[in-house]
Order: structure tokens, then C-alpha cells, then sequence
């Protein structure tokens, strides 16, 4: 079940010609062993550390525990079972740059969304593309939508996607470029894959915060 993120309000961040998109790139946790020492770092690239962490959703199993200034989830786990983080981080600039991301420890990642081009301004549109993958064995009915919310709430649609994908496959580049009026805006794709046969449903979010069109 995907988690909703709370959502802290940045300045407009964009990352200077040359330099990697400030977001996390971890993409799925591992699984917990019952009773043995876990130690898994999460990364991040772009922006100017150091970097501020935090957890914003889910729930770490007992045994486990989260460094938030650096990043690390570590412990010895009390449960073997699957759990669902939503983590946050900031960078150290001075207007900080902030990402959100949900993560799934699980034996295989059978759905992941990645920004290939994260959110950004340009003039009075909102651009950028996000890739959905499908890491399971069956063929998934894909629906993807990109959706920016204003600082009262009001939503715009920035892209919507009905595929099938094929087990161990990406979806092309899914791009937008949708004007929107002045505002502060958080921007996130939500992905959800039905394998019928199955009745399984997975689903991932991304959200990048504090994107400004003047």
C-alpha cells in the first residue's frame, strides 16, 4: 500500500548545468533476517551536503532503527517481514533542496517509477519525465498519472498513461510539458500495475516539493 508523504514546502530548486539531479537513488531496501545485524545506507546524489534526513511515513519493524544524519537504517530485526518507508531528505544550501521517496523492503521491487528528468520550471510550465519498471514475472496493466497540487490543493494533470508492460520491462520515457498558473506547486507520480490473473495490485509514488511558477 503506498504511503502519502507529508509534504514540506522548498524554494523553486533546479540543479546547475553539469551537475546530477539532487534525488535518492536508492531504489528498494533489502529484506530483514531475523536476529542479524542490518545495515543498509541509503544514497542520495546532487545538492550540498551534508544532508538532513528524516522518515516520513511507514514504520521501521522492531529491532530496527534510523539515523537521520546519515541516512542509515540499522539494527537487528525482530521480524523478517516486508515494510514500507517513506524517507525524506534536505540538502545544506541555502534555500534546501528536498526529495521524497517511497521505499519497499522486499525480496524484488515489483513495481519502481524513477524521474529520468525531475520536475522543473521553465517559463510557466512544469517539465520533466518520469520511467515506470516492472521487476515481476507477470505482465502488468499499467496506469501512470502525473499530477502537480498548488498551495490551496487545487491539482493539474500533467500526464496520463495506460500501458501493459511486460515482465522485467520499462515504459518509454513518459514526458510532460503542461502550462500551470503562478503558484507553489509539489508535483508526484503515482504508478499502479494490476495483474488480474492474480489479483495483485502494486504501486509506487515519487514527489518532487517546492517547484514556484511565477
Amino acid at each position: 500500500m503506498v504511503l502519502q508523504a507529508s509534504i514540506r514546502r522548498a524554494e523553486a530548486q533546479t540543479s546547475p548545468p553539469g551537475k546530477p539531479l539532487f534525488q535518492i537513488v536508492t531504489q528498494t531496501l533489502p529484506l530483514p533476517v531475523i536476529g542479524q545485524r542490518y545495515n543498509v545506507p541509503l544514497k542520495v546524489v546532487g545538492g550540498q551536503p551534508p544532508y538532513r534526513w528524516s522518515l516520513q511515513g511507514g514504520a521501521l519493524p522492531t529491532g530496527l532503527s534510523f539515523d537521520s544524519q546519515h541516512g542509515v537504517i540499522f539494527g537487528r530485526a525482530a521480524s523478517d517481514r516486508e515494510f514500507s518507508l517513506v524517507v525524506q531528505v534536505a540538502d545544506s544550501s541555502q534555500s534546501p533542496l528536498v526529495v521524497t521517496k517511497l521505499l519497499v523492503a522486499s525480496a524484488t521491487a515489483p513495481l519502481t517509477v524513477t524521474w529520468t528528468a525531475a520536475p522543473q520550471v521553465v517559463q510557466s510550465n512544469i517539465v520533466g519525465a518520469v520511467r515506470v519498471s516492472n521487476g515481476s514475472k507477470d505482465t502488468m496493466d499499467m496506469t501512470v498519472i502525473v499530477v502537480a497540487v498548488n498551495e490551496v490543493g487545487k491539482a493539474f494533470a500533467l500526464r496520463y498513461e495506460r500501458l501493459n508492460l511486460a515482465p522485467g520491462s520499462d515504459s518509454p520515457d513518459l514526458k510532460f510539458d503542461v502550462f500551470v498558473p503562478a503558484g507553489q506547486y509539489a508535483v508526484h507520480v503515482d504508478a499502479v500495475g494490476e495483474v488480474a490473473d492474480k489479483n495483485a495490485i502494486y504501486r509506487d509514488r515519487r514527489q518532487q516539493d517546492g517547484l514556484v511558477v511565477q
